[in-house]
């Protein structure tokens, strides 16, 4: 019988209002497929991919395009049929970078499966199709799944976390993709299980989310050693460090990740990814995001090849009922402004949010009131206010001796300053100086 706990609020978080509701009970659809897709070969953490095709070249759905590099990396895969028409410099979520860009033909022509079919498959074997299929961490994170699963004897890990907590404010896809494939996610679980030789398997969600929880039991009922975490909803509730210790009690060190404290954590999505990979030989193509905010004509959950520009899907949900102010990929906690809606869908792609102008507009800034109140819900304990202090007076040594780098950019700094400092922006701006720093 599996065991359901759920925990009591504490403070190291906020509750800004969630605006799930336009897309929380809607099925997904699949979207309509592109005539030109577009493929960043940096659409993941680590080192870009190889371009391993030529302008001119002919592809399958499933065609290796883009091969990953040594260490952290991985492949990028077409999700479409037809021909390469570019490798170019184009717009991403991460700024301008190399892309490749293919003209569907609209036939979807199925390259080879991953595997060739065999009765069972070696825990080695498995990783190796995870590696192939060119998964990552689909909850936006994008680390290399392949990489992140692969066995160490010094950090042997007991414990799996299938995180469900979706607490960015409009998106809804983790929410429905439970909903609409609770099995198929517990299988991908398993898989990673076997792999790592881990002991337990807990699944996080909020307590808002009833229909995930009763998809979920159903799907875990005759299995005994998975158990399901209920949380109080509350922002940011699935950040990684945050589910780990609330779940396991245990602290992920500064600098450290999960493997230090014997856990692999990933999103619903990646463990879907896992299963379709290892179970049925199909390569990460498509992915759920949600397409929402108040200028969206019909918001909607949409099942969207990988590539698709998102002016694509402003089409799918029928354009705009009043002008948009900001395109954002992701929410707008955690997620990355965009110039332009030529960009692609990636991997990490689990929603797009138009807000309104009024939504955009910044307030203006005043002297900070030393309420504490961001280093009162800031989930990894640090204090905001003192980086961005030692950001804008140039000491990068300081931001970084504060724990700048530990920061996991969830906003809730900024969300809650009564002074408005751009408390995110400015710990961003010192992550990437320290970055700079020690590259040089």
């Amino acid at each position: 019988m599996q065991l359901k706990f759920r925990f009591k609020k504490n403070r190291k978080g906020s509750f800004p209002e969630e605006r799930k509701d336009r897309t929380e009970h809607l099925p997904i659809e699949t979207a309509k497929v592109p005539d030109v897709l577009i493929f960043p070969l940096g659409m993941h953490i680590g080192a870009p991919a190889e371009a391993v095709v030529d302008v001119g070249d002919q592809v399958k759905m499933g065609t290796l395009i883009g091969k990953g590099k040594d260490g952290i990396s991985a492949n990028i895969i077409s999700s479409v049929s037809g021909e390469v028409i570019a490798i170019s410099e184009r717009d991403t979520m991460n700024g301008p970078g190399t892309c490749i860009v293919i003209r569907n033909d609209h036939k979807d022509t199925k390259e080879v499966p991953l595997y060739e079919k065999k009765e069972t498959l070696s825990a080695d074997e498995k990783l190796e199709i995870i590696r192939k299929a060119g998964i990552v961490g689909m909850g936006g994170a994008t680390f290399p799944t392949a990489v992140k699963a692969s066995p160490n004897p010094k950090k042997p890990i007991d414990t799996i976390i299938l995180n469900g907590a979706e607490c960015e404010l409009y998106s809804t896809s983790d929410h429905r993709l439970m909903i609409e494939h609770a099995e198929e996610i517990i299988k991908g679980a398993r898989v990673v299980q076997e792999i790592l030789k881990a002991k337990r398997i807990y699944i996080a969600l909020e307590d808002d989310t009833p229909d995930c929880e009763a998809a979920l039991e159903a799907a875990i009922e005759d299995h005994s050693d998975i158990e399901m975490i209920v949380l109080p909803t509350m922002y940011p509730q699935g950040a990684e460090k945050v589910l780990i210790e609330k779940i396991t009690g245990r602290e992920v060190p500064a600098g450290g990740l999960p493997a230090d404290v014997r856990v692999f954590l990933m999103n619903v999505g990646t463990s879907h990814a896992i299963h379709e990979a290892v179970n049925h030989g199909l390569p990460l193509v498509e992915r759920v995001t949600t397409v929402s905010g108040d200028p969206v004509a019909k918001a909607k959950n949409l099942r969207v090849r990988i590539g698709t520009p998102i002016n694509a899907l402003i089409e799918e949900c029928e354009g705009f009922v009043s002008p948009p102010g900001k395109l954002l990929h992701g929410g707008p906690m955690m997620g990355k402004p965009l110039a332009s809606a030529e960009v692609p869908v990636t991997k990490g792609t689990a929603a797009i949010t138009f807000l309104h102008p009024e939504e955009t507009e910044r307030e203006e800034q005043t002297d900070c009131i030393r309420c504490s109140e961001c280093i009162n819900v800031c989930p990894v304990n640090l204090q905001p206010i003192l980086i961005s202090n030692a950001y804008e007076r140039g000491d990068i040594e300081e931001s970084e001796r504060l724990g700048a780098m530990d920061c996991i950019e969830c906003g809730n700094c900024s969300f809650i300053c009564p002074s408005k400092i751009p408390l995110l922006d400015n710990i961003r701006g010192a992550k990437a100086a320290i970055k700079a720093k020690n590259a040089g």
